[in-house]
């Protein structure tokens, strides 16, 4: 049951992302969409917190905010290169976000003294992710896509820094409704002001509502599951089930949008997924078992 959970999870996330797709190509801006999104959420979140008689109040506002702002950045970068790049690459680099959390956790071990048997583990996985990202910068290179790239992988940094600020406010006892309902609230402020000020607004008529709508209740239905998915079982079985969300992706591009990838795209795209699976099977410190594992982002700046 708990494969279904994630395998559903990763299959809402991805026509999440093919509706983000096809409003970004009727003129709407990764700001806009934001917005919306946030919208729809702040509703959900809230009818979340009454259901479980959750109080939207917290004494840790500057922990909230913080990793509200870091996530919606993410969420930023991941919706602009849905529209440039094909579905099967921008699902791919936000996949290389448990190659940083990797790093981010093993450098704070280092810090502390803690051993790291796993450490060559690591680098290997790190080097396989590097050279995926080669293979599908390659065709990349000379056709106007090369700033969306890196928007997408800065994108990736930005969710794993939001992530590990996740397990903080875990840890510290936020339940996760909580933290979901004040990012939605300040995706819709951060996204206002930033289509405001930049992009500008595009006139929303009947017929984009339902597609608008649907941002929202996916991203929430993709939440749920996933956060069943890594509640009810193994976590590393559900943490690498999650990458079937860049198998999904890639096969709703081709059938939905034509999209196409030559042998060494697939091939990067493989080697990405296999250095994320990689990351999240090495254990990271031998001296304290209390220190954060690496468990590859349930998707939480979405």
């Amino acid at each position: 049951m708990q494969a279904l959970w994630m395998i559903a999870g990763a299959l809402a996330f991805t026509l999440m992302g093919a509706v983000i797709k096809l409003l970004a190509a009727s003129s709407f801006g990764a700001f806009e969409l934001v917005f919306w999104r946030g919208v729809v959420g702040i509703g959900l979140m809230a009818a979340f917190l009454r259901w479980h008689r959750i109080s939207p109040a917290s004494g840790r506002f500057g922990m909230h905010a913080s990793r509200s702002v870091v996530g919606t950045l993410a969420m930023f970068c991941w919706f602009y290169t849905l529209g440039p790049l094909s579905m099967g690459t921008a699902f791919t680099l936000n996949y290389t976000s448990p190659i940083f959390i990797a790093l981010a956790v093993a450098a704070a071990a280092r810090w502390r003294g803690d051993r790291q048997p796993s450490r060559g583990r690591l680098h290997f996985a790190m080097a396989a992710s590097f050279a995926g990202v080669l293979l599908i910068l390659r065709p990349s290179i000379g056709q106007g896509q090369e700033l969306a790239f890196a928007i997408g992988l800065l994108g990736a940094l930005l969710t794993a820094a939001a992530y590990l600020q996740v397990r903080a406010l875990g840890r510290a006892g936020e339940p996760e409704w909580r933290t979901a309902f004040w990012f939605s609230v300040v995706n819709c402020l951060l996204a206002a002001l930033a289509a405001t000020a930049f992009g500008g607004w595009s006139p929303v008529s009947l017929a984009d509502l339902p597609a608008l709508l649907a941002i929202g209740v996916l991203a929430a239905i993709g939440q749920l599951c996933m956060t069943r998915a890594f509640g009810r079982g193994r976590t590393l079985l559900a943490a690498n089930l999650q990458y079937s969300g860049v198998v999904f992706a890639t096969m709703a591009g081709w059938i939905l949008f034509g999209e196409s990838h030559d042998l060494p795209e697939l091939a990067g795209i493989a080697l990405i997924v296999a250095s994320g699976v990689g990351a999240s099977l090495a254990p990271q410190t031998a001296a304290r078992p209390a220190s954060p594992s690496i468990e590859p982002l349930a998707r939480s700046p979405r």
